[in-house]
């Protein structure tokens, strides 16, 4: 019995000293209010105060940084230790990540300046136009398969300000992004969002943002943080965040 309890306290205290040693680092696009990059050059939001409340009380530590959606995903294949704060979880990307929970949700829509006067119902009627979105984003991946090509209608793009200056300056027609931000990122670009109009519901494209790691994090890392994220959802931390950023609380945890 001795024994066992000392392998079990030596077990415990290896595991928090490779803790220590191999932090997890949280990554994540700027995309505010759920995490972006403050004027003094840290990581904030919703997003990051969740990741930051589930490490508490576990031996873990963490570093956030903020950067665009394709270093994104370089990143993750480079570092094992390196988990997305808010990945939708698709069909494609299912065997590809280890998923250690939900933390949002987002809806997306086809947007148009309100001045686009051409009626369009469904998305097989933008064909016609030059429809643009977030290279490495799963609308990307979602437009292709509707038939949209970047040699005719089809326009991929690194940063959101870039997509919505070339929306209200006239070089694309439409934009397919989750909505939710909208205001805020139109806002920060100094632009009217007023001028903006949801057209489609694109209710085919997943709504589910998880924590995602790389299939090489290691096993008991990964039970921790999943195991911690159900406790602060039950707790009522994570329902306190959200309403601390103003956002609503997902009807399905």
């Amino acid at each position: 019995m001795r024994l066992r309890m000392m392998l079990t306290v030596f077990v415990l205290v290896f595991y928090s000293a490779v803790c220590h040693a191999n932090p997890v680092t949280f990554i994540a696009e700027d995309l505010p209010p759920y995490h972006f990059k403050n004027p003094q050059g840290e990581a904030q939001g919703a997003l990051v105060d969740i990741a930051k409340a589930v490490l508490k009380g576990t031996a873990l530590t963490a570093t956030f940084e903020i950067m665009p959606m394709a270093r994104m995903f370089q990143q993750q294949q480079a570092n094992p230790n390196a988990i997305m704060l808010s990945l939708l979880k698709t069909p494609n990307r299912n065997s590809q990540f280890k998923w250690l929970g939900k933390v949002y949700f987002a809806d997306a829509y086809l947007v148009s300046l309100r001045s686009h006067n051409d009626e369009v119902i469904h998305l097989n009627f933008a064909k016609e136009y030059k429809v643009a979105t977030i290279r490495g984003y799963s609308a990307q991946a979602y437009l292709e398969a509707q038939g949209f090509t970047e040699s005719e209608n089809l326009v991929l793009v690194s940063y959101y300000q870039q997509l919505w200056r070339m929306l209200y300056k006239n070089r694309i027609d439409f934009v397919v992004t989750n909505t939710l931000t909208l205001e805020n990122e139109l806002k920060r670009a100094g632009l009217d969002p007023s001028l903006i109009t949801k057209r489609i519901h694109l209710d085919e494209l997943p709504s589910s943002l998880h924590f995602a790691a790389s299939k090489q994090l290691n096993p008991q890392t990964a039970k921790i943080i999943t195991d911690r994220l159900n406790a602060i959802k039950e707790s009522g931390e994570y329902q306190q965040i959200l309403n601390k950023w103003q956002l609503p609380i997902p009807t399905r945890l």
